[in-house]
């Protein structure tokens, strides 16, 4: 089997650039031949006359298209598989795929397709669903959903729309999606997907080292970025609250906002970004990781790699994080936005022993880099053959 993986990389690192680089040397330890055709962003480089430009060439970009297919021309893979295209990519290079006779295979791993900002999410409502079913979805331009922009929001939503009339999306034979949520939330969408394009294959992670709960301490931890969907200022909230220990790892937009309540706040510490062996022996020393969350969310990682620790997971119980975390069983649900609430779960005397081991069971079960192998070649395997070409009729 010979894989063309493609990748646009955004102007700021993110969960989806290391799936990418993480699924490609889980591909060839195993024995697949793979290349990597990368993109990135640069040229948005905040000048007038350049945004413009790019602007223009994100609905179509030539010089994508022509990249793609001299890499087809030289590798000659079975199958080329998208992680994101957006912006200097473009949709482009699924035309260009096509035109080849070349099956794709695509990776949703946030909502860009049906939502202008990409998290089902915008200011004062999370989660919104306005924009997913609709065939001209202007609320997202309304609201100025895409980095609080009109005018950018109007360019990604008339991106989108355009080559959701042009069938361009109907042309993939296979896009992956993380969780049975999300394959039912784009199979309702304005998208009209055929059942057989959209398959469910989780994101698995490296085992980090279980820890029984004897080994750890009494403080809780937060890992992940510092911003209103992740629910740091419900974390906080709960924080002043009661005083229960509290460590902090992250950075992003509220990251002001968690060093200023530090300095009132004395038990509960910030540690900044840090490195991934740091946060493994953090997860292995903690009580629980909390995961407060206001959105959906795609497939959290901080939760995949806590239950391969053994950690237990409090989390919001907002639709999609029910479902990867189940009450009692793989960890502890909390009212979604309900400070008092997560307080409550906290405070509460809880034996964690028992959801420790269903999460650590959970990962065994479906969260491992073999798991994730698993379902990859089965997927290319199956596009490959033939098997569910895709077709410009919408689905009934």
């Amino acid at each position: 089997m010979r894989v063309l993986l493609l990748h646009n990389y955004y102007q700021q690192a993110g969960g989806e650039d290391a799936i990418f680089e993480q699924e490609a040397e889980l591909l060839r330890q195993n024995g697949v031949t793979v290349e990597t055709l990368i993109f990135t962003n640069d040229s948005f480089n905040g000048s007038w006359a350049s945004n413009l430009q790019s602007a223009m060439m994100a609905f179509y970009n030539a010089d994508s298209a022509r990249r793609l297919e001299e890499a087809i021309d030289r590798f000659r893979p079975d199958v080329l598989h998208i992680h994101n295209l957006f912006y200097t990519a473009s949709p482009s290079v699924i035309l260009a795929a096509r035109q080849r006779g070349i099956p794709v295979v695509m990776t949703l791993h946030n909502y860009r397709l049906v939502c202008a900002n990409g998290l089902l999410m915008r200011s004062g409502q999370t989660p919104c669903e306005d924009c997913l079913t609709s065939a001209i979805p202007l609320a997202g331009i309304r609201h100025g959903c895409f980095r609080d922009s009109a005018a950018q929001s109007a360019h990604l939503t008339l991106l989108t729309s355009v080559h959701r009339l042009h069938n361009t999306w109907r042309q993939v034979n296979r896009f992956i999606v993380l969780t049975d949520f999300a394959r039912q939330t784009f199979m309702r969408s304005s998208l009209r997907l055929n059942a057989h394009q959209i398959t469910v294959k989780p994101n698995g992670v490296p085992e980090l080292g279980f820890s029984p709960m004897s080994n750890r301490g009494n403080h809780y931890l937060f890992v992940g970025r510092l911003s209103e969907e992740k629910g740091v200022r419900v974390l906080l909230d709960a924080a002043r609250q009661q005083p229960f220990p509290l460590h902090i790892i992250g950075d992003g937009p509220l990251a002001d906002l968690v060093r200023e309540a530090v300095q009132t706040l004395s038990h509960v510490q910030y540690l900044g970004p840090q490195p991934r062996p740091v946060v493994a022996k953090a997860m292995q020393e903690c009580r629980a990781l909390v995961v407060p969350s206001t959105w959906y969310e795609g497939l959290p990682t901080v939760i995949l790699e806590g239950y391969s620790t053994g950690t237990p997971v409090i989390c919001s119980d907002q639709k999609n994080l029910n479902q990867i975390v189940e009450h009692n069983k793989t960890g502890i649900l909390f009212r979604t936005g309900n400070a008092q609430d997560l307080v409550r779960t906290l405070t509460q005397s809880l034996d964690l022993s028992e959801v420790a081991k269903g999460g650590y069971q959970k990962y065994l079960a479906n969260y491992t880099p073999e798991r994730s192998l698993q379902g990859l070649q089965q997927i290319y395997q199956e596009v490959v053959a033939g098997q569910h070409a895709p077709t410009t009729e919408a689905h009934a």
